[in-house]
């Protein structure tokens, strides 16, 4: 298509080109003394000629100044009778004057050498053709007048035409270079996007390459604490306390729920990807969920949780599953980021029209350089080499804010610990609908 209306667009403007030409050549260039005035000119000399042998036979005049009047008017008939003048008289149908004025001419020459003042006869017969020749030049003038006008309107309605065709040209050729640029357009955004998709999924192919890596290794490591603890029970069952026996248990059981999670949080992050996660709003006891999070945790983890709620509402509508979810990933992250031994501080509030629910750690922090970055699926800060973990809980947990109307806010630094802060509007129970769509929110990233 882009072949085409740039040929079409060749062809008109050629055609254009082609047209100024004929039309320039249609113009006829005639003489610069018009035809009317040299036609004037002739019958104003033929008329002082006649007046001047009337002059002479009353004895005003001398033959010399009739001569002068006769050669004068020589003149401007020779003018009539060769080059562009003569074609323009033929065009006229008036060249057969020409001829018959040039007699009348050489007739006066040839007899006025030997014409004297007595002689009335000569006189009155070059008087009468004279005057015959001005009336006839006078009638040469009004046709070559006419003449013109009938040219002019002729050139005039060509020019108008010409006008016409050439502008119909110019607005076809703008239309073709209008389709030529839309369609350039058009191949260069498909050529972007297809840049972009492509480029996107190299994206995703490196993300999901380095995602198998850190899964395999993490599946890893609560299997082989399963494993493990589960051939000492098998060598040592028998020999075994009831306390080792439930320290044994516990570590399993501490695996199993590190799978379970990771597998959950793999699973989501998909479905949400995939736009199979809607935000379905039902009355929830905030306060509850915070603490049946807390529970889920394990014993030693729940020692080190110290939670404060503040002007907390008794309900509110959110997404109870999906809340506990993002809740859930940021104190895992906040007592996995943490040394053993530090507290984590969750602190619940309401704030004018929204809830706040923040935790609070000194683990290792957040590089100012990579705040940017944190969010975004399978990042992790440099910070965290050597700690478990796959990247996906802070991008699962900002993106159930977006569907909340939230946003998660983030304080960090490095080596001093992080503030990680879930911000979305309370709802009160009686209002808001069951089933709310996404929202474009931002995350607001403090250094």
């Amino acid at each position: 298509m882009a072949l085409v209306a740039m040929a079409v667009l060749f062809m008109l403007l050629v055609a254009a080109c082609l047209r100024l030409l004929a039309s320039e050549n249609q113009i006829t260039d005639y003489i610069t003394e018009d035809m009317v005035w040299l036609s004037s000119q002739g019958q104003y000399e033929a008329v002082r000629f006649a007046d001047a042998l009337g002059s002479y036979s009353h004895g005003g005049i001398p033959i010399s100044e009739v001569q002068l009047r006769l050669d004068l008017l020589s003149s401007r008939i020779a003018i009539l009778e060769d080059g562009e003048p003569y074609r323009q008289l033929q065009a006229l149908g008036q060249a057969q004057s020409i001829d018959d004025f040039r007699v009348v001419v050489d007739n006066a020459t040839e007899r006025l050498p030997s014409m004297d003042q007595n002689d009335a006869t000569t006189i009155a017969l070059l008087h009468g053709e004279t005057l015959s020749l001005a009336s006839s030049l006078r009638d040469i003038a009004n046709a070559a007048l006419f003449g013109k006008r009938d040219r002019d309107t002729i050139a005039r309605q060509q020019r108008r035409n010409t006008l016409f065709e050439v502008l119909g040209t110019l607005v076809a050729t703008m239309l073709a270079g209008l389709i030529l640029a839309g369609i350039l357009v058009r191949d260069h955004r498909n050529m972007v996007s297809a840049e972009s998709a492509l480029e996107h999924e190299r994206q995703v192919s490196r993300l999901h390459r380095a995602f198998i890596s850190i899964v395999s290794h993490q599946f890893r490591t609560p299997l082989a604490i399963i494993d493990a603890s589960a051939q000492r029970m098998i060598r040592r069952g028998a020999q075994m306390s009831g306390e080792e026996i439930t320290s044994r248990a516990d570590k399993i059981r501490a695996a199993c729920l590190r799978l379970t999670r990771l597998m959950e949080s793999t699973l989501n992050a998909a479905r949400l990807e995939e736009g199979e996660i809607t935000v379905n709003l039902r009355t929830c006891d905030l306060d509850a969920l915070v603490r049946n999070v807390i529970d889920g945790q394990p014993e030693q983890d729940q020692r080190r949780i110290e939670l404060k709620s503040e002007n907390l509402p008794a309900a509110i509508r959110a997404d109870t599953t999906l809340l506990e979810q993002a809740v859930q990933n940021l104190i895992s992250n906040a007592l996995k980021y943490s040394p053993d031994g530090k507290p984590v501080v969750i602190h619940a509030r309401r704030m004018g029209r929204e809830i706040l629910i923040s935790v609070i750690d000194t683990g290792v922090g957040v590089p100012a350089d990579e705040l940017d970055s944190l969010f975004r699926r399978f990042f992790r800060a440099r910070t965290a080499e050597g700690i478990p973990g796959t990247g996906i809980g802070l991008s699962f947990a900002a993106q159930i804010m977006e569907l909340h109307g939230g946003r998660v806010e983030v304080n960090s630094e490095e080596g001093h610990g992080s503030t990680f802060t879930l911000r979305f509007p309370y709802r009160r129970p009686d209002t808001g609908t069951d089933i709310v769509s996404n929202r474009n929110s931002e995350m607001i990233v403090r250094p």
